[in-house]
């Protein structure tokens, strides 16, 4: 009997952006091809939040996400590249949180007094959400990492909570949001 391998399998990412500053409709890709953390096959399933001029200690949560169905990846990596105002000081984070829900309804079943819908979050809820990691930022106003942290996905719903806990405010120009985007991709081993 031969050896088996376990590989790694691509399913649709989750493409968090907001459809007003990522170009091209919401889809992308971002203004510098350099900067794109999408797998485009299959097509990411997009998801709104609008990170425009998010203050230094502020935090925002997208929309809930689409259903991911009956059975779904347990495991999800998130990516991120975001665009700063003016370059913050090194060393500062990013922080992402999850907020797993077990309901597809928006105000339903959330944790932390998360929404469900793309707004401001207080970040007085953080507790009771999953932490997923933080991004430590360079002196470069756009900043990208391919791999923030690792999500163990409890529910086929849930929001993207991010605070910024740089030193200077996300970039404030709406139509000037063009890079920032977040990833969760999907870890799908398979057996051969």
């Amino acid at each position: 009997m031969g050896a088996k391998q376990v590989l790694r399998v691509n399913a649709a990412q989750l493409l968090f952006r907001d459809v007003t500053d990522f170009p091209n409709a919401g889809a992308g890709p971002p203004f510098t091809a350099a900067n794109d953390l999408r797998i485009t096959s299959p097509s990411p399933v997009q998801v709104q939040i609008d990170l425009t001029g998010v203050a230094a200690a502020a935090a925002r949560q997208s929309d809930k996400t689409a259903d991911l169905g009956a059975s779904w990846p347990r495991e999800w990596l998130l990516g991120a590249c975001i665009e700063f105002e003016t370059a913050p000081a090194a060393g500062g984070t990013v922080e992402f949180w999850w907020n797993g829900s077990p309901n597809s309804a928006a105000a339903t079943g959330n944790s932390g007094n998360a929404s469900g819908a793309d707004a401001v979050f207080a970040v007085a809820g953080l507790p009771q959400l999953k932490f997923i990691g933080a991004m430590t930022v360079l002196s470069q106003v756009v900043n990208k990492t391919t791999v923030v942290g690792n999500l163990a996905m409890p529910y086929r719903y849930g929001s993207l909570i991010v605070v910024n806990k740089a030193s200077t405010a996300f970039r404030s120009t709406a139509t000037e949001m063009d890079e920032t985007h977040i990833v969760l991709t999907p870890v799908i081993p398979e057996i051969q």
